[in-house]
């Protein structure tokens, strides 16, 4: 993610979105692909209190839900300020905010200021990144044992999608782009970094997918 790229970013996820989309989550609780997310990361066998690296976490449900199931801390790395700051009051609503870390930032680019992390989520983030292949690099090199995330899948329907989106965000000037990368190069990318495909599930829109450490 470039510079301009990550500045898109957080002109896209304001704080009028993220006030939205944290209303949403009182409402009717993470979305169908985010429950299956965390619930494939509950079933996994992990050490007592493990650590979550989300990255790109937006409101921060993922964390939220995990410190509140047993694990012992949280780092959020996000490009939206107005994010980590609703995320951030919602931690401390939540009775959690100082077992949280909030670093703002592309999450490749300030990796090396990030610790390591027992699970690594990437929930709905590779979709607003380019460079897909240096973002899960980086996220691979900061798990112990587990990286989950989620991305939409290829179908022309939503790839079409997609596509107007992104016709919008031109016409009105905006520089946000979304994408559609492909899941067997993503894949790879992780495998190569030495994990393995534990799990796979999701929706019609969005494919979840948990890979390990083999031990």
């Amino acid at each position: 993610m470039s510079y301009c790229h990550c500045r898109a970013t957080n002109q896209q996820f304001n704080e009028r979105s993220a006030r939205r989309d944290l209303r949403r989550f009182e409402r009717r609780g993470p979305d169908a692909s985010t429950r299956q997310l965390i619930a494939a990361i509950q079933a996994y066998p992990l050490p007592p209190q493990p650590a979550v690296l989300d990255i790109g976490g937006g409101i921060g449900v993922v964390h939220h839900l995990l410190l509140e199931w047993g694990f012992g801390r949280a780092v959020q790395v996000d490009a939206s300020a107005a994010y980590l700051a609703v995320a951030a009051a919602e931690a401390a609503r939540r009775g959690h905010r100082e077992r949280v870390d909030f670093q703002h930032g592309d999450f490749a680019v300030v990796a090396e200021s990030v610790p390591m992390a027992d699970v690594v989520t990437l929930d709905r983030v590779v979709c607003c990144d380019p460079d897909y292949r240096r973002l899960l690099d980086a996220a691979a090199a900061h798990s112990r044992h587990l990286v989950a995330f989620s991305y939409p899948r290829q179908r022309w329907p939503i790839r079409a999608f997609v596509a107007v989106v992104n016709a919008v965000q031109r016409l009105l000037g905006r520089a946000f782009r979304a994408y559609v990368h492909p899941p067997a190069a993503m894949a790879g990318v992780l495998e190569r970094a030495g994990l393995r495909r534990r799990w796979v599930g999701g929706t019609w829109i969005w494919a979840v997918e948990l890979f390990d450490r083999p031990v």
